[in-house]
This record gives C-alpha cells, sequence and structure tokens, in this order.
C-alpha cells in the first residue's frame, strides 16, 4: 500500500504560504496568552507548532494538532491516489458526482506511471497537470468515478511506489476554502487555550478576532464570517453532543 508523503507535499503556492502566515499568528497570539512558561512550551509543542513550508503538516515533530487537525485533511494510506494528508483547500478533489464548488476535470491520461489530469482553463483551452504538479491549478477541480473507469486495467497492477508517486488528491467532504480552514484554525485554538489551560475568553478571542479582521490575503473577504461564533460555550464545545472539546480524547491535556 502506499505508504509515503502526499506528492509535492514541500511545494506551496503563494496563497498557501500567507495562509499558513496568518496562521502563524494565531498562534502566536494564542501561546502569549499564557502566563506559564511550561504551558506556553507545552501548548507549542502539541498544539500550535507551525509547519511553514509543507502541505502536510510535516514529518515527525512538524506541526502541532492545530495545524494537522483544522488545515489538513487526514492521512491516508492504501492503494489510491488520496494523499497522506493535505491542505483542505488542495484544488484537486475526488467526488461520487458532480459538485457545485468544483470543475469537472476532463479527462485522466497515464504517462509509464504518472497520472496526469487534463481540465480547461478559462479559455477553452485543454491544460495536463501531472501528479506532482496539480497542487498549481488555478481553481478547484473535482474528479468523478467515470474518469476511472478506462483506466483500471493499468491501475490494478499499480502498486506502493506508483500510488505514492500519485498521491495527489483529497477527498470533497474534506475540501473547505481557506477561510474555512483558517477559522477552524482559530476557533480550535480558542477552545483549546481557554478550555484546558484557563485563558479569559474575551481577552484572546478580542485578538484572535482582530488578526482574522485585519487579513490582507484577500481584502474583498471580510474575516470572521457572519456565522463564527461569539460565546465562549459554542466555541468550546462540541457542536454536535455539546461536550466541552477538552473531554474529547485527542484535545485532553496529559495528566
Amino acid at each position: 500500500m502506499a505508504k509515503g508523503r502526499t506528492i509535492s507535499a514541500n511545494f506551496l503556492t503563494e496563497l498557501d504560504k500567507k495562509v499558513l502566515e496568518l496562521c502563524s499568528q494565531i498562534a502566536e497570539v494564542l501561546i502569549d496568552s499564557l502566563a506559564d512558561k511550561e504551558q506556553k512550551k507545552e501548548f507549542k509543542n502539541s498544539f500550535a507548532k507551525m509547519s511553514k513550508t509543507t502541505r502536510d503538516g510535516g514529518q515527525g515533530l512538524g506541526g502541532g494538532k492545530l495545524q494537522r487537525d483544522a488545515l489538513c485533511t487526514r492521512g491516508i494510506q492504501g492503494l489510491a491516489p488520496f494523499s497522506n494528508r493535505n491542505l483542505r483547500w488542495h484544488p484537486l478533489v475526488v467526488a461520487q458526482k458532480s459538485i457545485s464548488f468544483a470543475k469537472t476535470i476532463e479527462r485522466i491520461e497515464i504517462t509509464a506511471t504518472t497520472l496526469n489530469f487534463v481540465v480547461k482553463d478559462k479559455k477553452g483551452k485543454e491544460v495536463s497537470y501531472p501528479s506532482e504538479k496539480v497542487y498549481e491549478l488555478p481553481e478547484r477541480y473535482a474528479v468523478l468515478p467515470k474518469h476511472w473507469f478506462p483506466h483500471i486495467e493499468t491501475l490494478r497492477y499499480w502498486g506502493e511506489v506508483e500510488w505514492t508517486q500519485n498521491s495527489c488528491v483529497i477527498t470533497a467532504y474534506e475540501a473547505c476554502n481557506w477561510t474555512d480552514a483558517v477559522e477552524a484554525y482559530a476557533l480550535l485554538g480558542i477552545s483549546v487555550v481557554v478550555d484546558n489551560y484557563a485563558v479569559d475568553f474575551d481577552m484572546i478571542y478580542k485578538k484572535v478576532i482582530a488578526i482574522l479582521a485585519t487579513q490582507k490575503i484577500d481584502t474583498k473577504i471580510k474575516l470572521p464570517a457572519a456565522n463564527f461564533p461569539t460565546n465562549k460555550i459554542d466555541i468550546i464545545s462540541c457542536p454536535l453532543c455539546k461536550v466541552p472539546m477538552s473531554e474529547n480524547i485527542i484535545y485532553k491535556l496529559a495528566a
């Protein structure tokens, strides 16, 4: 099965770099909100450490839990083209049917053991992106089952090496815009420092909101969005079961 890192894991677009830098600013404010030096160290190492040069949160002691959970997709391995973690706003997704937030690719072509995804640009011209270059797609595209069917007889013989070299897509249900990912990062960060470290909610909320409101990645976009939570209970609690996030084993501090 494919066990390696996402293809082009160490390559970022200018947008990627700006988003990771914005989240790094949020991380610094969260760290500074902690008064105790040991708490700062613990929070940074476990939650707020940032890998600003990778698509997958880095290897080993790379990005912390906030980056891996809010900004990246899950780690997926197997005989398939799924990324083993990738940025959630990565432009190439796989879906069961056409989706509203992505254009559909034209077709897949295979050169030797490389997947090539053919799309139409804004002028209607066909452009081919090999697996290691799909992160450069100018907008989001979706790959559907019908695009794989013509290649089943070839792909059935691919093994770990071939699939690792082509781990370049994310699932549509894990995809989102960069703005959603940043807001998720901010919310998780606030939740952790408030619920696990007893940081004053009003103080840290205002500081994080100020960073979001002054983002310059795209000045046409207003952050936070209108549906961004505004009260403590909504932020520190799971939106489904309403149990505090600190009760989740993933975000519970070691005793």
